[in-house]
C-alpha cells in the first residue's frame, strides 16, 4: 500500500483532500464535502506463488470506487489518472433503477452530460430505446453540480 500511498499524494496537495491507508484500502476524502474516493489494491497468487513465493509471480490490479461506480485498473500509474477525471468530473457515475431497485451501472462523460436522451442511453449501454425507457437512473459528481437525484429516462 505504500506505493499507493506515494502515487496518491500528489493528488492530496493538489485538490486539498485527505487520505487515509490501512492495510485493505486507501480513502481520498474532500473535508468539506465529505465525499470519498476508496482504492483497492487487490493481489491474485497464482499457483506457482506458493511454492516459488515470488513477488514477481503475484498479480496485482487496484479498484477505484467512488458513489456507485468502481473501475479495475492493472497498471498502479493509471490510478491517480482515473480518480483525477473523477475529481474534475470529467467522467460521472451513473446507476439506473428498474422498479425502485438498482439493476447496473457505469459512467459517462461530462461531455455527453448535456446531450443524454434515452437514444443516447440506449445506444451507449447497447438497449433498445423501449427497454432503457423502463428504467431511471441517476447520475453523481465529486462537485455535487452534476447530481440529478433519480429521473425517469425520456
Amino acid at each position: 500500500m505504500m506505493m499507493l500511498k506515494n502515487v496518491l499524494s500528489e493528488l492530496v496537495d493538489k485538490y486539498r483532500l485527505k487520505l487515509t491507508v490501512d492495510d485493505s484500502k486507501a480513502v481520498l476524502s474532500d473535508p468539506k464535502t465529505g465525499e470519498q474516493i476508496d482504492v483497492y489494491e487487490e493481489k491474485y497468487y497464482p499457483k506457482k506463488y506458493f511454492s516459488t513465493g515470488s513477488e514477481d509471480d503475484v498479480y496485482v490490479q487496484y479498484i477505484v470506487c467512488f458513489s456507485t461506480q468502481h473501475r479495475h485498473i492493472d497498471d498502479l500509474s493509471e490510478v491517480p489518472e482515473y480518480i483525477e477525471s473523477i475529481l474534475t468530473d470529467e467522467v460521472l457515475p451513473i446507476e439506473f433503477y428498474l422498479n425502485g431497485e438498482r439493476r447496473f451501472g457505469g459512467e459517462i462523460k461530462r461531455a455527453d452530460f448535456d446531450g443524454l436522451s434515452a437514444e443516447f442511453l440506449a445506444a451507449y449501454y447497447g438497449y433498445s430505446v423501449e427497454d432503457i425507457s423502463r428504467y431511471e437512473y441517476e447520475i453523481h459528481s465529486w462537485s455535487g453540480r452534476y447530481n440529478t437525484g433519480r429521473k425517469r429516462i425520456e
